[in-house]
């Protein structure tokens, strides 16, 4: 068995500036993921996963989820164009820009095994969090539709057994003030309750130097109560209840100097300009959500079924401004009130067959999901030609209501078996049934689309496979080759401004193929894991962004993506950690579509020049580095870190638009332990060196966020 020790993953340079203490035997602490839906050590699993455990999590100054593309490799990502609640995360080349609900994200995000269908909340804020676990490649047998490029996995911490809990607060740049809080409320020894709750606030970067204000500020809020009734030896059912509300926007600003401005007058309200009549949102982007998941598991039939059923509300309303350039900062506007419900219900059953011989995960799930979207689009008269100032007259290019809805039906079966002595075969095939609907009113109109030819409806049926083979050669080595199918739903082009504009592209597929092994050497002080992959995606779902406004989502053609991925933990001392993620990459479009015609402005594969374009933030190389370290002074436990990111050149818009340099981004903190452990004191920054690089590009460049740094206190009460 594996000791296990306190963990201290993190980051890499701050080894070479301390002392190294006196060398001790310790062993690194065994990783549990449910990468494959059930309990396993990273070590057994052949599935590539990087797993964050609640104290990787603070070390690595992971705050929220945009946060993992520090740590992660082959991983990159950012807040979407204007939505600081949305993220664009691209695994192995894989990503979606695009908020709308009639396209779906390729990398998805869950919370409890329960899935959160729109982009436009994925931003999840980590507080509470048992663990994390990033899953690279497409996850279709297991996890099902939406993940071609991977998933992101959040389990929360359940209610413990006995009384206990902490409060946190915690200040820090542009105004930001934090107050955590969270109870284990035992009512009796088997029904165990937790209450957490979070409010963040601060006062925004960006400056606006027509009003003197500052933007990008976030206001979130929220609480989460848990529940864990242990119902009997043989049932438990865990109940979780949440809601909050998320400020927080994306607006484009230029950088001046060491400052970051715009210099938009929507805040102003649209009424401002030209008389345009009746704001649907207020300025800036707000999300309200509500949700409900539940996981009922009981012993039957030799094993462990477990119902799970999940159920978001969100209230999505922005209202924002997309710049040409600094001279036209409000050139294209959109104005948005959202509704999206989603229902989930699965039932699974997991245990060993075969005499022991095999382990099988098999299962029914069922998905619906219901959107409203009412939204205006404007453009600016002024880069019109129109004889006026810029940003003083405006013009509705689209009006309109859509509804659409997607109903998901699948049922799936893995099963594990033993080969040999050391031998593990992994056999697995899920089925999707599915069907989409949309329809418009307003401007742009179903009866329009119909008339030319573009379809109200889209079924799709997939049968996605999964084969593994695993071996273990010695204790501390195992190796497997794996060969994944995965597939994403298809959509309709929903931001264009004219009913024949709203195209329906179709759904894209995969096949990644992987070997990989899992070491561990040193009496279990060094720990590498390293991947090679090879991914070949057909009918790429990507969009382009063309000047009259237009927002083009097609099947791009296909996309070859060769890499090898490592991630390395060393435990030189008791207390001294070393951690090293590396990723290398070359995606390349393949198999185009004909009819390029320079100037290109909506083939996304192809540059301006119709030569094929560099894949979007798919950068070669990404590259993490950090140390930590423990010292005992005078009772008090000191732990520095610091981590380096870096990240290769690449191009974060479509048609090769946007080039980004490499570049090296430093994180650093230390943390303070009170002799009594109930006090601790974190000091941290993040981009410490302020370095600024484009993450996306509309038009203008997206620049990824600026230095922050935060001073937290925590006090711990009760058996916590």
């Amino acid at each position: 068995m594996r000791k296990s020790v306190n963990h201290k993953y993190a980051p890499l340079l701050l080894a070479a500036a301390v002392a190294t203490p006196s060398v001790t035997l310790a062993q690194l602490e065994e990783v549990i993921v449910t990468s494959e839906r059930r309990q396993a050590s990273v070590q057994d699993v052949p599935v590539a996963v990087s797993a964050f455990n609640e104290e990787l999590v603070e070390q690595l100054q992971i705050d929220d989820t945009l946060d993992l593309i520090h740590v992660v490799p082959n991983m990159f990502g950012g807040n979407n164009t204007g939505l600081g609640t949305a993220n664009m995360y691209y695994l192995r080349a894989q990503g979606n820009d695009e908020s709308i609900a009639t396209f779906d994200p390729p990398v998805g995000t869950y919370v409890d095994d329960v899935y959160i269908t729109r982009q436009n909340i994925n931003n999840v804020a980590l507080f509470d969090v048992e663990r994390i676990e990033v899953l690279r490649g497409p996850q279709g047998t297991l996890y099902g539709r939406n993940t071609t490029g991977g998933a992101l996995s959040v389990i929360m911490k359940k209610p413990g057994e006995s009384f206990g809990g902490f409060v946190e607060a915690g200040a820090g740049s542009y105004g930001r003030t934090t107050l955590r809080a969270s109870v284990d409320i035992p009512l009796s020894d088997n029904l165990l309750t937790k209450i957490s709750g979070y409010w963040v606030e601060d006062d925004g970067y960006l400056e606006n130097r027509r009003d003197g204000k500052d933007y990008n500020n976030a206001e979130l809020s929220g609480i989460r109560a848990a529940m864990r009734w242990l119902i009997s030896d043989s049932m438990t059912w865990d109940l979780a209840i949440d809601g909050g509300t998320t400020e927080f926007s994306n607006i484009h600003g230029f950088v001046d100097g060491d400052d970051r401005i715009t210099t938009s007058g929507l805040p102003g309200g649209l009424a401002v300009f030209g008389g345009a009549a009746g704001n649907k949102a207020d300025y800036g982007n707000e999300v309200q959500t509500f949700n409900i998941t539940s996981n009922l598991s009981w012993d039957a039939w030799g094993g462990t079924a477990n119902f799970i059923v999940g159920n978001r509300q969100i209230d999505h309303d922005f209202l924002l401004n997309f710049p040409f350039n600094q001279a036209l900062p409000d050139f294209f506007v959109i104005d948005n009130i959202g509704e999206h419900d989603m229902f989930s219900a699965e039932l699974k059953w997991s245990g060993d067959i075969m005499d022991g011989r095999a382990f099988l995960q098999t299962g029914v799930y069922y998905m619906d999901e219901e959107n409203t979207t009412d939204f205006r689009d404007y453009l600016d008269f002024a880069f019109l030609g129109a004889p006026v100032p810029p940003s003083s007259l405006w013009f509705n290019i689209a009006d309109r209501v859509m509804d659409n809805t997607t109903e998901s039906f699948a049922v799936y079966a893995q099963a594990d078996i033993q080969v040999g002595e050391n031998g593990t075969l992994t056999l697995g095939v899920r089925y999707t049934d599915e069907e989409k609907e949309v329809d418009f009113t307003g401007s742009v109109n179903s009866a329009a689309m119909v008339a030319a030819g573009i379809p109200l409806s889209q079924s799709e049926d997939e049968f996605t496979p999964r084969i593994a083979y695993a071996h273990r050669f010695t204790d501390s080595l195992m190796m497997y080759a794996s060969a994944t199918n995965g597939f994403k739903s298809g959509g309709w082009n929903a931001r264009g401004s004219s009913s024949t504009a709203l195209q329906a592209f179709g759904p894209e597929t995969i096949w990644s193929y992987e070997l990989g092994m899992r070491g561990e050497w040193m009496d279990d002080r060094l720990r590498t894991n390293i991947t090679a992959f090879y991914s070949d995606l057909e009918d790429l779902q990507t969009t382009s962004a063309t000047p009259d406004g237009q927002f083009l989502t097609t099947n791009a053609g296909g996309l070859r993506v060769p890499g090898i991925e490592a991630e390395i933990t060393a435990l030189p001392t008791d207390n001294w950690n070393i951690f090293a993620s590396m990723g290398w990459q070359n995606a390349e479009y393949q198999d185009l579509p004909g009819g390029c015609v320079t100037p290109n402005a909506n083939l996304a594969a192809y540059d301006v020049n119709c030569n094929v374009a560099e894949p979007k933030r798919s950068p070669h190389q990404t590259y993490t580095l950090g140390t930590s370290a423990d010292f005992n002074l005078a009772g008090f436990t000191v732990t520095p870190n610091i981590m380096l990111r870096y990240i290769g050149a690449q191009f974060p818009g479509t048609r090769s638009l946007g080039y980004n340099e490499s570049v090296t981004l430093l994180n650093a903190g230390v943390k303070v332990v009170m002799p009594n452990e109930r006090w601790e004191l974190n000091l941290e920054c993040k981009n410490c060196g302020d370095k600024v690089y484009n993450q996306s590009i509309l038009f203008t460049p997206y620049f990824n966020l600026p230095m922050t740094y935060m001073a937290t206190v925590r006090y711990r009460f009760g058996d916590s």
